[in-house]
This record gives structure tokens, C-alpha cells and sequence, in this order.
């Protein structure tokens, strides 16, 4: 019997796995037009997500076998309070790229801007749901 919880941890796996494929193309595209910096930051990427999507797939399959759901009421928690956290942290993020971004840090173009931003901001939410995962609430 397939329950919800099995289809949502299977759209889990398949986005995961489209992430990074999409990383690993970018970098495989990066490398063949001579961007070696470009290349080696897709590859980190995609090995972080590895990571990260193995992790999430082997606990969610060990919960489910368990009996457990794949949100509870603690999950839930962590989650609120790391996003919170990471959306306030994320708005001073953004305000020293915009202060730094003249002098200090050369940006090719708004993109490139945008798109530190933004992975600063995927990096300061897994970090507080690490922090808050760790911590008792």
C-alpha cells in the first residue's frame, strides 16, 4: 500500500535528483567553455546535494519503516524557527552584498549578484536546521 508519506518522500528523491542533474550540466557546461571556477562550483554543489538528498532519503525511509511520519510536530518546529532565522540573517546578507558590491566584491553582472544571494541564503537555512535539528526546542 502506498501511502502518502512514501509519495512524498519519493518527490523528494526525484527533485533531488533534478537539482543535480542540473548541477552537474552546469558544471559539465561551465568546464567545456573554459570556466574552470565555474566547474569546480557546480561539482561542490551537486556533491553538497548528493549529500544532503542521501541523508533526507535514508532518514525519511528509515521513519517511514518505523512508523513515524515524515513531519511531526518537532520537524515542524525546526523548520519554522530555522527559516525565520535564516530569512532574518538573509536580509543583512543582503544588505552587505549591496554595500560591498562596489568596492570590495566585483560582480560580472546583477545575475551573478542575485544568484550569491540567493546560495547564501540556501547556506544560512541548512545551517540553522542543522543548529535548531541538533538543539533541543
Amino acid at each position: 500500500m502506498v501511502t502518502n508519506e512514501r509519495i512524498r518522500l519519493a518527490v523528494i528523491a526525484i527533485i533531488s535528483m533534478l537539482v543535480i542533474a542540473t548541477g552537474t550540466l552546469f558544471a559539465y557546461n561551465s568546464f567545456m567553455q573554459g570556466k574552470i571556477a565555474g566547474a569546480v562550483l557546480g561539482t561542490i554543489i551537486a556533491i553538497i546535494i548528493v549529500i544532503f538528498a542521501v541523508f533526507v532519503f535514508k532518514r525519511g525511509n528509515e521513519d517511514l519503516k518505523k512508523g513515524f511520519p515524515l513531519k511531526d510536530e518537532r520537524s515542524r518546529k525546526v523548520l519554522e524557527k530555522a527559516s525565520s532565522k535564516a530569512f532574518y540573517v538573509s536580509l543583512y546578507l543582503l544588505i552587505a552584498i549591496g554595500l560591498l558590491s562596489d568596492k570590495l566584491i566585483k560582480f560580472r553582472d546583477i545575475s551573478q549578484a542575485t544568484s550569491v544571494a540567493v546560495g547564501g541564503m540556501a547556506i544560512l537555512f541548512a545551517v540553522f536546521w542543522a543548529y535548531y535539528n541538533k538543539r533541543e526546542l
